[in-house]
Protein backbone atom coordinates (compact mmCIF):
# COMPACT_ATOMS: atom_id res chain seq x y z
CA UNK A 1 0.00 0.00 0.00
CA UNK A 2 1.20 3.54 -0.77
CA UNK A 3 2.33 5.78 2.06
CA UNK A 4 -0.53 8.23 1.35
CA UNK A 5 -3.67 7.44 -0.72
CA UNK A 6 -7.26 8.50 -1.32
CA UNK A 7 -10.22 6.53 -0.06
CA UNK A 8 -12.50 5.03 -2.72
CA UNK A 9 -15.03 7.84 -2.23
CA UNK A 10 -12.54 10.60 -3.05
CA UNK A 11 -12.33 12.13 -6.50
CA UNK A 12 -8.65 11.69 -7.36
CA UNK A 13 -8.77 13.09 -10.89
CA UNK A 14 -7.07 16.23 -9.64
CA UNK A 15 -4.95 17.14 -6.65
CA UNK A 16 -7.08 19.83 -5.05
CA UNK A 17 -7.58 21.50 -1.71
CA UNK A 18 -11.24 21.76 -0.85
CA UNK A 19 -12.52 25.14 0.22
CA UNK A 20 -13.96 23.69 3.41
CA UNK A 21 -10.45 22.67 4.51
CA UNK A 22 -9.21 26.22 3.93
CA UNK A 23 -12.13 27.95 5.64
CA UNK A 24 -12.82 25.57 8.52
CA UNK A 25 -9.69 23.57 9.38
CA UNK A 26 -6.67 25.53 8.22
CA UNK A 27 -7.19 28.37 10.77
CA UNK A 28 -7.17 25.83 13.62
CA UNK A 29 -3.79 24.31 12.71
CA UNK A 30 -0.24 25.55 12.90
CA UNK A 31 1.82 26.03 9.75
CA UNK A 32 3.71 22.75 10.08
CA UNK A 33 0.54 20.67 10.33
CA UNK A 34 -0.86 22.41 7.23
CA UNK A 35 2.41 21.78 5.37
CA UNK A 36 2.26 18.06 6.22
CA UNK A 37 -1.38 17.81 5.14
CA UNK A 38 -0.79 19.56 1.82
CA UNK A 39 2.30 17.57 0.97
CA UNK A 40 0.55 14.33 1.84
CA UNK A 41 -2.35 15.39 -0.38
CA UNK A 42 0.13 15.91 -3.19
CA UNK A 43 1.68 12.47 -2.57
CA UNK A 44 -1.70 10.77 -2.91
CA UNK A 45 -1.64 11.62 -6.59
CA UNK A 46 2.02 11.89 -7.41
CA UNK A 47 4.03 9.10 -5.77
CA UNK A 48 4.26 5.32 -5.51
CA UNK A 49 4.49 2.76 -2.73
CA UNK A 50 8.25 3.27 -2.29
CA UNK A 51 7.72 6.68 -0.69
CA UNK A 52 7.76 6.48 3.11
CA UNK A 53 7.45 8.68 6.16
CA UNK A 54 11.28 8.79 6.24
CA UNK A 55 11.26 10.13 2.67
CA UNK A 56 8.71 12.76 3.61
CA UNK A 57 10.76 13.80 6.64
CA UNK A 58 13.81 14.24 4.42
CA UNK A 59 11.89 16.38 1.88
CA UNK A 60 10.27 18.59 4.55
CA UNK A 61 13.54 18.80 6.50
CA UNK A 62 12.05 17.50 9.73
CA UNK A 63 11.76 14.19 11.60
CA UNK A 64 9.36 11.28 11.43
CA UNK A 65 7.92 11.84 14.92
CA UNK A 66 6.74 15.39 14.08
CA UNK A 67 5.14 14.20 10.85
CA UNK A 68 3.34 11.37 12.66
CA UNK A 69 2.17 13.90 15.28
CA UNK A 70 0.80 16.19 12.53
CA UNK A 71 -1.14 13.33 10.91
CA UNK A 72 -2.51 12.36 14.35
CA UNK A 73 -3.74 15.96 14.65
CA UNK A 74 -5.60 15.69 11.33
CA UNK A 75 -6.94 12.25 12.28
CA UNK A 76 -8.69 13.84 15.26
CA UNK A 77 -10.54 15.99 12.69
CA UNK A 78 -11.47 12.88 10.62
CA UNK A 79 -9.52 14.33 7.67
CA UNK A 80 -7.12 11.35 7.53
CA UNK A 81 -6.96 7.86 8.94
CA UNK A 82 -3.68 6.32 10.12
CA UNK A 83 -3.93 2.75 8.85
CA UNK A 84 -0.61 1.45 10.16
CA UNK A 85 2.22 2.58 12.41
CA UNK A 86 4.85 0.22 10.94
CA UNK A 87 5.09 0.90 8.12
CA UNK A 88 3.45 4.26 8.73
CA UNK A 89 0.51 4.48 6.32
CA UNK A 90 -2.11 7.23 5.97
CA UNK A 91 -5.39 7.39 4.05
CA UNK A 92 -6.93 10.77 3.20
CA UNK A 93 -10.69 11.07 3.82
CA UNK A 94 -13.11 13.44 2.06
CA UNK A 95 -13.26 16.82 3.81
CA UNK A 96 -17.04 17.07 3.34
CA UNK A 97 -17.53 13.99 5.58
CA UNK A 98 -15.25 15.21 8.41
CA UNK A 99 -17.01 15.60 11.76
CA UNK A 100 -14.22 15.07 14.35
CA UNK A 101 -12.50 17.66 16.50
CA UNK A 102 -8.91 17.61 17.81
CA UNK A 103 -7.96 17.46 21.41
CA UNK A 104 -7.51 21.04 22.38
CA UNK A 105 -4.66 22.03 24.60
CA UNK A 106 -5.84 23.98 27.60
CA UNK A 107 -3.20 26.64 27.32
CA UNK A 108 -4.26 28.43 30.49
CA UNK A 109 -3.07 25.55 32.67
CA UNK A 110 0.49 26.08 31.41
CA UNK A 111 0.72 29.79 32.25
CA UNK A 112 3.07 29.28 35.19
CA UNK A 113 5.11 26.73 33.22
CA UNK A 114 5.54 29.19 30.33
CA UNK A 115 6.59 32.04 32.60
CA UNK A 116 9.19 29.90 34.40
CA UNK A 117 10.50 28.48 31.13
CA UNK A 118 10.89 32.00 29.71
CA UNK A 119 12.75 33.11 32.86
CA UNK A 120 15.18 30.20 32.66
CA UNK A 121 15.81 30.77 28.95
CA UNK A 122 16.47 34.47 29.40
CA UNK A 123 19.40 33.65 31.71
CA UNK A 124 21.33 32.56 28.61
CA UNK A 125 19.89 35.22 26.31
CA UNK A 126 17.22 33.03 24.73
CA UNK A 127 13.61 34.06 24.05
CA UNK A 128 10.80 31.50 23.82
CA UNK A 129 8.61 32.19 20.80
CA UNK A 130 4.88 31.47 20.64
CA UNK A 131 5.64 28.57 18.30
CA UNK A 132 8.07 27.09 20.80
CA UNK A 133 5.49 27.50 23.58
CA UNK A 134 3.10 25.40 21.54
CA UNK A 135 5.77 22.72 21.09
CA UNK A 136 6.39 22.52 24.83
CA UNK A 137 2.69 22.38 25.65
CA UNK A 138 1.96 19.74 23.03
CA UNK A 139 4.91 17.72 24.34
CA UNK A 140 3.42 17.78 27.85
CA UNK A 141 0.00 16.83 26.50
CA UNK A 142 1.38 13.90 24.55
CA UNK A 143 3.73 12.54 27.20
CA UNK A 144 3.16 11.44 30.74
CA UNK A 145 5.55 13.98 32.25
CA UNK A 146 4.90 16.53 35.00
CA UNK A 147 5.42 20.19 33.91
CA UNK A 148 7.79 20.80 36.84
CA UNK A 149 9.83 17.77 35.75
CA UNK A 150 10.15 19.23 32.24
CA UNK A 151 11.30 22.54 33.74
CA UNK A 152 14.01 20.64 35.64
CA UNK A 153 15.10 18.97 32.42
CA UNK A 154 15.09 22.31 30.58
CA UNK A 155 17.26 23.89 33.30
CA UNK A 156 19.71 20.97 33.14
CA UNK A 157 19.94 21.30 29.34
CA UNK A 158 20.35 25.09 29.55
CA UNK A 159 23.28 24.62 31.94
CA UNK A 160 24.86 22.16 29.54
CA UNK A 161 24.20 23.89 26.21
CA UNK A 162 23.95 27.58 27.14
CA UNK A 163 22.53 29.77 24.37
CA UNK A 164 22.82 26.83 21.92
CA UNK A 165 20.00 24.97 23.73
CA UNK A 166 16.97 24.10 21.61
CA UNK A 167 13.54 22.54 22.19
CA UNK A 168 14.58 19.37 20.32
CA UNK A 169 17.61 18.95 22.62
CA UNK A 170 15.37 19.32 25.69
CA UNK A 171 12.75 16.95 24.27
CA UNK A 172 15.36 14.28 23.45
CA UNK A 173 16.69 14.41 27.00
CA UNK A 174 13.12 14.26 28.36
CA UNK A 175 12.26 11.25 26.17
CA UNK A 176 15.27 9.32 27.48
CA UNK A 177 14.14 9.90 31.04
CA UNK A 178 10.54 8.98 30.17
CA UNK A 179 11.73 5.71 28.58
CA UNK A 180 13.48 4.99 31.86
CA UNK A 181 10.20 5.44 33.72
CA UNK A 182 11.18 8.82 35.18
CA UNK A 183 8.17 11.15 34.84
CA UNK A 184 7.67 12.86 38.20
CA UNK A 185 9.49 15.88 39.59
CA UNK A 186 11.05 13.78 42.38
CA UNK A 187 12.27 11.05 40.01
CA UNK A 188 13.79 13.50 37.54
CA UNK A 189 15.37 15.57 40.32
CA UNK A 190 17.06 12.49 41.77
CA UNK A 191 18.40 11.42 38.37
CA UNK A 192 19.70 14.86 37.41
CA UNK A 193 21.20 15.48 40.85
CA UNK A 194 23.17 12.26 40.34
CA UNK A 195 24.54 13.76 37.10
CA UNK A 196 25.46 16.98 38.84
CA UNK A 197 27.03 15.10 41.74
CA UNK A 198 29.39 13.30 39.35
CA UNK A 199 30.24 16.38 37.30
CA UNK A 200 33.21 17.15 39.55
CA UNK A 201 34.35 13.53 39.33
CA UNK A 202 34.30 13.62 35.54
CA UNK A 203 36.08 16.97 35.43
CA UNK A 204 38.85 15.42 37.56
CA UNK A 205 39.04 12.51 35.10
CA UNK A 206 39.18 14.93 32.15
CA UNK A 207 41.98 16.88 33.83
CA UNK A 208 43.95 13.65 34.29
CA UNK A 209 43.48 12.98 30.56
CA UNK A 210 44.56 16.57 29.73
CA UNK A 211 41.06 17.30 28.35
CA UNK A 212 40.86 20.70 30.01
CA UNK A 213 38.31 22.25 27.63
CA UNK A 214 35.82 19.41 27.82
CA UNK A 215 32.58 19.43 29.78
CA UNK A 216 30.69 16.22 30.65
CA UNK A 217 27.80 15.09 28.45
CA UNK A 218 25.24 12.32 28.83
CA UNK A 219 27.51 9.67 27.36
CA UNK A 220 30.21 10.59 29.87
CA UNK A 221 27.78 10.22 32.77
CA UNK A 222 26.65 6.85 31.41
CA UNK A 223 30.28 5.67 31.22
CA UNK A 224 31.00 6.92 34.72
CA UNK A 225 27.99 4.97 36.01
CA UNK A 226 29.34 1.87 34.25
CA UNK A 227 32.81 2.32 35.78
CA UNK A 228 31.59 2.87 39.32
CA UNK A 229 28.42 0.80 39.55
CA UNK A 230 29.05 -2.13 37.22
CA UNK A 231 32.83 -2.44 37.27
CA UNK A 232 33.28 -1.31 40.87
CA UNK A 233 35.94 1.39 40.48
CA UNK A 234 36.28 4.29 42.91
CA UNK A 235 36.88 7.86 41.74
CA UNK A 236 40.51 7.59 42.90
CA UNK A 237 41.02 4.40 40.88
CA UNK A 238 39.53 5.93 37.72
CA UNK A 239 41.67 9.06 38.05
CA UNK A 240 44.76 6.88 38.64
CA UNK A 241 44.07 5.00 35.41
CA UNK A 242 43.43 8.27 33.54
CA UNK A 243 46.75 9.72 34.72
CA UNK A 244 48.64 6.73 33.33
CA UNK A 245 47.00 7.30 29.94
CA UNK A 246 48.13 10.95 30.03
CA UNK A 247 46.79 12.32 26.74
CA UNK A 248 44.26 9.59 26.08
CA UNK A 249 40.52 9.99 25.60
CA UNK A 250 37.38 8.75 27.32
CA UNK A 251 37.03 5.75 24.98
CA UNK A 252 40.62 4.59 25.54
CA UNK A 253 40.08 5.01 29.30
CA UNK A 254 36.94 2.87 29.02
CA UNK A 255 38.91 0.10 27.28
CA UNK A 256 41.66 0.33 29.89
CA UNK A 257 39.17 0.06 32.76
CA UNK A 258 37.55 -2.97 31.08
CA UNK A 259 40.98 -4.62 30.96
CA UNK A 260 41.71 -3.71 34.59
CA UNK A 261 38.35 -5.10 35.73
CA UNK A 262 39.05 -8.33 33.83
CA UNK A 263 42.42 -8.59 35.59
CA UNK A 264 40.83 -7.88 38.97
CA UNK A 265 42.77 -4.62 39.41
CA UNK A 266 40.33 -2.13 40.96
CA UNK A 267 42.41 -0.52 43.70
CA UNK A 268 44.20 2.74 42.81
CA UNK A 269 47.63 1.46 43.91
CA UNK A 270 47.17 -1.85 42.09
CA UNK A 271 46.18 0.05 38.96
CA UNK A 272 49.23 2.29 39.11
CA UNK A 273 51.57 -0.69 39.51
CA UNK A 274 49.84 -2.71 36.78
CA UNK A 275 49.70 0.13 34.24
CA UNK A 276 53.29 1.14 34.99
CA UNK A 277 54.34 -2.43 34.25
CA UNK A 278 52.23 -2.47 31.07
CA UNK A 279 53.84 0.81 29.99
CA UNK A 280 57.28 -0.73 30.60
CA UNK A 281 56.29 -3.79 28.59
CA UNK A 282 54.89 -1.63 25.78
CA UNK A 283 58.14 0.34 25.53
CA UNK A 284 60.14 -2.89 25.59
CA UNK A 285 57.89 -4.37 22.90
CA UNK A 286 58.47 -1.41 20.59
CA UNK A 287 62.23 -1.66 21.14
CA UNK A 288 62.25 -5.41 20.49
CA UNK A 289 60.19 -4.79 17.35
CA UNK A 290 62.76 -2.30 16.08
CA UNK A 291 65.59 -4.79 16.71
CA UNK A 292 63.65 -7.50 14.87
CA UNK A 293 62.67 -5.17 12.03
CA UNK A 294 58.96 -5.62 12.85
CA UNK A 295 56.68 -2.58 12.59
CA UNK A 296 54.30 -2.47 15.57
CA UNK A 297 51.13 -0.36 15.61
CA UNK A 298 49.45 -1.82 18.70
CA UNK A 299 51.77 -3.47 21.25
CA UNK A 300 48.99 -5.16 23.25
CA UNK A 301 48.81 -8.45 21.23
CA UNK A 302 52.62 -8.81 21.32
CA UNK A 303 52.69 -8.13 25.08
CA UNK A 304 49.99 -10.71 25.79
CA UNK A 305 51.41 -13.36 23.46
CA UNK A 306 55.16 -12.95 24.00
CA UNK A 307 56.79 -10.13 25.95
CA UNK A 308 54.91 -10.44 29.25
CA UNK A 309 55.68 -14.16 29.31
CA UNK A 310 59.38 -13.55 28.61
CA UNK A 311 59.46 -10.91 31.32
CA UNK A 312 57.80 -13.28 33.79
CA UNK A 313 60.38 -15.96 32.95
CA UNK A 314 63.01 -13.65 34.44
CA UNK A 315 64.81 -12.38 31.35
CA UNK A 316 66.23 -8.89 31.70
CA UNK A 317 65.37 -6.17 29.18
CA UNK A 318 68.93 -5.92 27.88
CA UNK A 319 69.03 -9.70 27.35
CA UNK A 320 65.79 -9.66 25.35
CA UNK A 321 67.07 -6.81 23.18
CA UNK A 322 70.33 -8.67 22.56
CA UNK A 323 68.41 -11.82 21.64
CA UNK A 324 66.20 -9.82 19.26
CA UNK A 325 69.26 -8.42 17.50
CA UNK A 326 70.75 -11.93 17.24
CA UNK A 327 67.51 -13.22 15.71
CA UNK A 328 67.60 -10.44 13.15
CA UNK A 329 71.20 -11.32 12.24
CA UNK A 330 70.30 -14.98 11.76
CA UNK A 331 67.27 -14.34 9.50
CA UNK A 332 64.77 -15.00 12.28
CA UNK A 333 63.34 -11.49 12.39
CA UNK A 334 59.90 -12.08 13.84
CA UNK A 335 58.36 -12.63 17.28
CA UNK A 336 57.51 -16.29 16.66
CA UNK A 337 61.13 -17.14 15.85
CA UNK A 338 62.43 -15.16 18.80
CA UNK A 339 59.89 -16.91 21.03
CA UNK A 340 61.26 -20.29 19.93
CA UNK A 341 64.77 -19.17 20.92
CA UNK A 342 63.63 -17.73 24.26
CA UNK A 343 61.71 -20.93 25.08
CA UNK A 344 64.83 -22.97 24.27
CA UNK A 345 67.01 -20.85 26.58
CA UNK A 346 64.38 -20.96 29.31
CA UNK A 347 64.24 -24.75 29.04
CA UNK A 348 68.03 -24.89 29.40
CA UNK A 349 68.01 -22.53 32.38
CA UNK A 350 69.82 -19.72 30.53
CA UNK A 351 68.09 -16.73 32.12
CA UNK A 352 70.56 -14.38 33.77
CA UNK A 353 72.14 -11.49 31.96
CA UNK A 354 75.57 -13.16 32.20
CA UNK A 355 74.30 -16.53 30.95
CA UNK A 356 72.58 -14.94 27.97
CA UNK A 357 75.72 -12.95 27.12
CA UNK A 358 77.81 -16.12 27.26
CA UNK A 359 75.33 -17.91 25.01
CA UNK A 360 75.31 -15.04 22.52
CA UNK A 361 79.11 -14.81 22.55
CA UNK A 362 79.29 -18.44 21.56
CA UNK A 363 76.65 -17.92 18.89
CA UNK A 364 78.35 -14.79 17.57
CA UNK A 365 81.67 -16.65 17.39
CA UNK A 366 79.87 -19.22 15.27
CA UNK A 367 78.49 -16.40 13.13
CA UNK A 368 81.95 -14.98 12.59
CA UNK A 369 83.29 -18.37 11.61
CA UNK A 370 80.34 -18.93 9.29
CA UNK A 371 81.12 -15.55 7.71
CA UNK A 372 84.66 -16.75 6.96
CA UNK A 373 83.23 -19.94 5.45
CA UNK A 374 81.00 -17.77 3.28
CA UNK A 375 84.01 -15.79 2.07
CA UNK A 376 85.66 -19.05 0.96
CA UNK A 377 82.67 -20.96 -0.44
CA UNK A 378 80.57 -18.10 -1.78
CA UNK A 379 76.89 -17.34 -1.10
CA UNK A 380 75.57 -19.56 1.66
CA UNK A 381 72.28 -18.96 3.48
CA UNK A 382 72.74 -17.80 7.03
CA UNK A 383 69.85 -19.78 8.48
CA UNK A 384 69.47 -21.87 11.63
CA UNK A 385 70.07 -25.18 9.80
CA UNK A 386 73.38 -24.05 8.30
CA UNK A 387 74.53 -22.34 11.49
CA UNK A 388 73.81 -25.51 13.45
CA UNK A 389 76.55 -27.23 11.39
CA UNK A 390 79.16 -24.92 12.91
CA UNK A 391 78.07 -25.99 16.39
CA UNK A 392 78.13 -29.66 15.31
CA UNK A 393 81.67 -29.34 13.98
CA UNK A 394 82.81 -27.63 17.15
CA UNK A 395 81.22 -30.45 19.15
CA UNK A 396 83.28 -32.85 17.04
CA UNK A 397 86.33 -31.04 18.55
CA UNK A 398 87.45 -29.34 15.35
CA UNK A 399 89.11 -25.96 15.67
CA UNK A 400 88.51 -23.01 13.33
CA UNK A 401 91.59 -23.82 11.21
CA UNK A 402 90.36 -27.36 10.45
CA UNK A 403 86.84 -26.12 9.61
CA UNK A 404 88.22 -23.47 7.25
CA UNK A 405 90.53 -26.06 5.65
CA UNK A 406 87.49 -28.23 4.94
CA UNK A 407 85.82 -25.16 3.43
CA UNK A 408 88.77 -24.63 1.06
CA UNK A 409 88.56 -28.27 -0.07
CA UNK A 410 84.82 -27.90 -0.80
CA UNK A 411 84.90 -24.84 -3.06
CA UNK A 412 84.57 -26.95 -6.22
CA UNK A 413 81.37 -28.55 -4.99
CA UNK A 414 77.92 -27.32 -6.02
CA UNK A 415 76.84 -27.92 -2.40
CA UNK A 416 79.83 -26.83 -0.25
CA UNK A 417 78.31 -27.32 3.21
CA UNK A 418 77.34 -30.99 2.72
CA UNK A 419 80.84 -31.73 1.36
CA UNK A 420 82.42 -29.87 4.25
CA UNK A 421 80.36 -32.02 6.57
CA UNK A 422 81.52 -35.18 4.78
CA UNK A 423 85.19 -34.15 4.89
CA UNK A 424 85.02 -33.34 8.59
CA UNK A 425 83.08 -36.54 9.26
CA UNK A 426 85.83 -38.58 7.55
CA UNK A 427 88.53 -36.75 9.47
CA UNK A 428 86.67 -37.39 12.70
CA UNK A 429 86.38 -41.11 11.96
CA UNK A 430 90.08 -41.21 11.04
CA UNK A 431 91.09 -39.26 14.15
CA UNK A 432 92.51 -36.33 12.14
CA UNK A 433 92.20 -33.13 14.21
CA UNK A 434 95.28 -31.11 13.15
CA UNK A 435 96.30 -29.64 9.81
CA UNK A 436 99.65 -31.48 9.83
CA UNK A 437 97.87 -34.85 10.21
CA UNK A 438 95.84 -34.47 7.00
CA UNK A 439 97.07 -37.04 4.38
CA UNK A 440 96.91 -34.77 1.36
CA UNK A 441 97.37 -37.56 -1.19
CA UNK A 442 94.41 -39.45 0.18
CA UNK A 443 91.95 -36.56 0.63
CA UNK A 444 90.09 -34.24 -1.63
CA UNK A 445 91.87 -31.15 -2.85
CA UNK A 446 90.87 -27.68 -3.86
CA UNK A 447 89.99 -27.37 -7.52
CA UNK A 448 88.63 -30.93 -7.93
CA UNK A 449 85.30 -31.43 -9.64
CA UNK A 450 82.32 -32.96 -7.83
CA UNK A 451 82.77 -36.45 -9.46
CA UNK A 452 86.45 -36.43 -8.43
CA UNK A 453 85.46 -35.53 -4.89
CA UNK A 454 82.89 -38.30 -4.82
CA UNK A 455 85.38 -40.90 -6.12
CA UNK A 456 88.03 -39.86 -3.61
CA UNK A 457 85.54 -40.40 -0.78
CA UNK A 458 84.96 -44.01 -1.87
CA UNK A 459 88.66 -44.83 -2.24
CA UNK A 460 91.92 -44.02 -0.51
CA UNK A 461 92.46 -44.73 3.16
CA UNK A 462 88.75 -44.70 4.07
CA UNK A 463 87.88 -48.12 5.45
CA UNK A 464 84.61 -50.01 4.79
CA UNK A 465 83.17 -49.05 8.18
CA UNK A 466 83.69 -45.39 7.37
CA UNK A 467 82.22 -45.96 3.92
CA UNK A 468 79.06 -47.30 5.57
CA UNK A 469 78.98 -44.28 7.83
CA UNK A 470 79.49 -41.99 4.84
CA UNK A 471 76.72 -43.73 2.93
CA UNK A 472 74.40 -43.14 5.85
CA UNK A 473 75.58 -39.52 6.04
CA UNK A 474 74.95 -39.10 2.32
CA UNK A 475 71.41 -40.36 2.71
CA UNK A 476 70.74 -38.16 5.73
CA UNK A 477 72.28 -35.18 3.98
CA UNK A 478 70.18 -35.83 0.88
CA UNK A 479 66.98 -35.72 2.88
CA UNK A 480 68.19 -32.78 4.98
CA UNK A 481 68.76 -30.76 1.82
CA UNK A 482 65.31 -31.64 0.50
CA UNK A 483 63.69 -30.65 3.79
CA UNK A 484 65.69 -27.44 3.94
CA UNK A 485 64.62 -26.54 0.40
CA UNK A 486 60.95 -27.12 1.26
CA UNK A 487 61.22 -25.28 4.58
CA UNK A 488 63.11 -22.37 3.04
CA UNK A 489 60.42 -21.90 0.42
CA UNK A 490 57.69 -22.03 3.09
CA UNK A 491 59.62 -19.57 5.27
CA UNK A 492 59.86 -17.18 2.34
CA UNK A 493 56.11 -17.21 1.81
CA UNK A 494 55.49 -16.96 5.57
CA UNK A 495 57.82 -13.96 5.83
CA UNK A 496 55.89 -12.27 3.04
CA UNK A 497 52.58 -13.00 4.76
CA UNK A 498 53.91 -11.78 8.12
CA UNK A 499 54.69 -8.46 6.48
CA UNK A 500 50.95 -7.82 6.73
CA UNK A 501 50.10 -6.71 10.29
CA UNK A 502 46.49 -7.89 10.06
CA UNK A 503 47.63 -11.38 8.99
CA UNK A 504 49.85 -11.63 12.09
CA UNK A 505 47.00 -10.43 14.29
CA UNK A 506 44.70 -13.11 12.86
CA UNK A 507 47.32 -15.83 13.48
CA UNK A 508 47.63 -14.68 17.11
CA UNK A 509 43.84 -14.55 17.51
CA UNK A 510 43.48 -18.07 16.10
CA UNK A 511 46.03 -19.37 18.63
CA UNK A 512 44.00 -17.87 21.46
CA UNK A 513 40.83 -19.20 19.88
CA UNK A 514 42.04 -22.80 20.22
CA UNK A 515 42.38 -22.32 24.00
CA UNK A 516 38.99 -20.62 24.19
CA UNK A 517 37.38 -23.50 22.25
CA UNK A 518 38.97 -26.08 24.52
CA UNK A 519 37.71 -24.28 27.64
CA UNK A 520 34.24 -23.81 26.19
CA UNK A 521 34.00 -27.50 25.25
CA UNK A 522 34.55 -28.48 28.87
CA UNK A 523 32.98 -25.64 30.85
CA UNK A 524 30.60 -23.67 28.61
CA UNK A 525 29.35 -25.80 25.67
CA UNK A 526 26.70 -23.18 24.82
CA UNK A 527 29.46 -20.81 23.68
CA UNK A 528 30.92 -23.30 21.20
CA UNK A 529 28.78 -22.39 18.15
CA UNK A 530 29.61 -18.67 18.46
CA UNK A 531 33.32 -19.38 18.95
CA UNK A 532 33.40 -21.79 16.02
CA UNK A 533 31.66 -19.19 13.86
CA UNK A 534 34.21 -16.57 14.94
CA UNK A 535 37.05 -18.99 14.14
CA UNK A 536 35.61 -19.68 10.69
CA UNK A 537 35.37 -15.95 10.02
CA UNK A 538 39.03 -15.45 11.02
CA UNK A 539 40.14 -18.33 8.77
CA UNK A 540 38.16 -16.86 5.87
CA UNK A 541 39.69 -13.42 6.46
CA UNK A 542 43.18 -14.95 6.59
CA UNK A 543 42.57 -16.77 3.30
CA UNK A 544 41.33 -13.56 1.67
CA UNK A 545 44.40 -11.66 2.88
CA UNK A 546 46.69 -14.34 1.47
CA UNK A 547 44.84 -14.11 -1.82
CA UNK A 548 45.58 -10.38 -2.05
CA UNK A 549 49.27 -11.21 -1.57
CA UNK A 550 49.22 -13.98 -4.19
CA UNK A 551 49.90 -16.73 -1.63
CA UNK A 552 48.15 -20.08 -1.27
CA UNK A 553 47.46 -21.49 2.21
CA UNK A 554 49.50 -24.61 1.31
CA UNK A 555 52.55 -22.49 0.49
CA UNK A 556 52.91 -21.51 4.15
CA UNK A 557 53.78 -25.14 4.94
CA UNK A 558 56.75 -27.10 3.53
CA UNK A 559 55.86 -28.86 0.27
CA UNK A 560 58.03 -31.96 0.46
CA UNK A 561 59.34 -33.75 -2.62
CA UNK A 562 58.07 -37.10 -1.32
CA UNK A 563 54.54 -37.02 0.07
CA UNK A 564 54.92 -40.51 1.58
CA UNK A 565 57.89 -39.87 3.87
CA UNK A 566 57.78 -36.04 4.01
CA UNK A 567 61.49 -36.04 2.99
CA UNK A 568 62.53 -37.88 6.16
CA UNK A 569 63.58 -41.08 4.35
CA UNK A 570 61.27 -43.22 6.46
CA UNK A 571 57.63 -44.16 6.14
CA UNK A 572 55.29 -43.90 9.18
CA UNK A 573 55.82 -47.65 9.70
CA UNK A 574 59.56 -47.07 10.16
CA UNK A 575 60.52 -48.71 6.85
CA UNK A 576 63.05 -46.85 4.69
CA UNK A 577 61.37 -45.04 1.78
CA UNK A 578 62.49 -46.07 -1.71
CA UNK A 579 62.42 -42.47 -2.99
CA UNK A 580 66.16 -42.20 -2.24
CA UNK A 581 67.03 -45.14 -4.51
CA UNK A 582 64.73 -43.80 -7.24
CA UNK A 583 66.33 -40.36 -7.15
CA UNK A 584 69.88 -41.75 -7.09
Amino acid sequence: MAFCSFSKDTDNTYTIVENKFITKYLPEADGFAVKVYLYGLYLCKNTDSDFSIASMAEVLKTNEEDIARAFAFWQDYDLVEILSQDPFTVQYLPVKAAVGKPKKVRYEQYTDFNKELQRKMQKVGKFVSSGDYLKYMHFLEENNLQPQALLLIAEYCINKQGEAVSPSYIFNKAKKLIRGGLTTYEQVEKELSSYNAHEGDLLAVFAALSLFQRTPDENDYALYAKWTERLGFSREAIVAAAKKLKRGNVNSLDLTLDELAEKGKTDAKEIEVYLTERETLANLTFRIGRKLGVKIANPAPYIDEYVEKWYDYGFEESSLLDLALFCMKTARGDFDSMNALVQKLFGEGILSKEAVKAFLKEQNDDLKLFGKVQEICGALRKNSANLSLIKTWRDWKFNDAMILEAAKRSTASSAPLPYMNKILSDWKQAGVYALNDIPENKMTGAGMSSPQISRNFSTGFVNPAIQDINAKSDRERYYALLREKAQTRAERFLAKANGNERFKEIVAELKKMELALAKAEVFEPTKLPALQQEKAALIAERKALLGTMGIEETQLLPQFACARCSDTGFLPSGVACDCYNTAN
